[in-house]
């Protein structure tokens, strides 16, 4: 049979579907044989890259991560609809953010991280090593350099803060169920539940604060509509309305809750939540395992395969 009438019958049978060609089998046989063959080398590489992760997790320091949930208060949106629709119509708005969202939208806020560490001092666990509490002057670090700035220190300020929060503050918002949890890490335990806890004081200043200019507005603003209205029974409505923000005014004063209620408070805590070192090393041996073994069996394939073409090149090479 010619040449051409080989190649022929060969693609021929390629096309087929029963057709498979010996690279395309998987012979799980012969896996187990090349594992066997090297198996102590592949464990141990495998080993010594799970020692040098564990080791290598030990340059980074424990981290500590203080939870808190909290649940919005819905008493201050509680109005009667008259005077709510009554209200409506001269553009006053009643109550404060009770909702889940709002409070979200809040706690992710930088104001209230800037807020927070402007009247706390707590840049030796946010900045670590670049805070000098001495001078109580931040130092400069490599992007501070490249950034073609001066070298000299500088006191922290709020997008320092607002940079550092970003990889420690986590909020979630449940929907569902109307909680809000509050997570902050650093390493120290105890400034991890105190700046969780300056977050709820300073959140829940806001809101009084917030609240108390509201009605200080809304009380002035009905005064003046009580004074320019000669109908009776809008007087008497816009009556009940002042009497309703005099009595969030005193209620946004005297509560210590206001705002939100606190279902958990931040707790200093005992143990660690991070780096987890035996299980990041555990992993890592099993995910060397794997690529090692991917790496020599397309070793012994490439092998196989030089040597299957200096066999093929040979016998072309013969004479007919």
């Amino acid at each position: 049979m010619s040449r051409t009438a080989q190649n022929g019958t060969e693609g021929k049978q390629r096309r087929e579907p029963g057709h498979f060609r010996e690279e395309d089998v998987v012979d799980i046989g012969a896996y187990i044989s090349i594992f066997g063959k090297y198996c102590w080398k592949i464990l141990a590489l495998s080993l010594l890259v799970g020692i040098l992760t564990f080791a290598a997790l030990f340059l980074l320091p424990d981290r500590y991560r203080a939870k808190a949930v909290i649940a919005p208060s819905g008493e201050e949106q509680k109005n009667l609809p008259s005077i709510s629709a009554l209200a409506s119509s001269f553009g006053i708005m009643l109550g404060s953010p009770s909702k889940v969202e709002d409070l979200e939208s809040l706690f992710r806020s930088n104001d209230l991280t800037a807020r927070v560490f402007e009247r706390h001092n707590h840049w030796a666990a946010l900045l670590g090593s670049r805070y000098d509490p001495a001078t109580g002057m931040k130092k400069k670090g490599m992007l501070d350099f490249s950034g073609g700035g001066e070298a000299k220190p500088a006191p922290p300020g709020k997008w320092d803060a607002v940079r550092a929060v970003e990889k420690r503050m986590t909020v979630k918002a449940n929907l569902k169920s109307g909680f809000l949890t509050l997570y902050f890490e650093s390493t120290s335990p105890e400034e991890s539940a105190a700046i969780l806890k300056d977050y709820l004081d300073e959140a829940k200043g806001r809101l009084q604060e917030e609240a108390l200019d509201r009605a200080v507005r809304n009380k002035k603003f009905i005064e003046e509509e009580i004074r320019k209205t000669a109908d009776a029974w809008t007087r008497d409505r816009l009556y009940s309305l002042y009497a309703q923000e005099m009595e969030r005014e005193m209620m946004a004063r005297n509560r210590e809750q206001f705002g939100f209620r606190i279902i958990d408070s931040p707790w200093v805590l005992d143990r660690k939540t991070g780096p987890r070192r035996g299980l990041a090393a555990l992993v890592s041996t099993f995910l060397a395992v794997i690529v090692i073994f991917m790496w020599v069996v397309a070793i012994d394939r490439r092998r196989r395969s030089m040597r299957r073409q200096g066999t093929d090149g040979g016998r072309d090479s013969d004479p007919p």
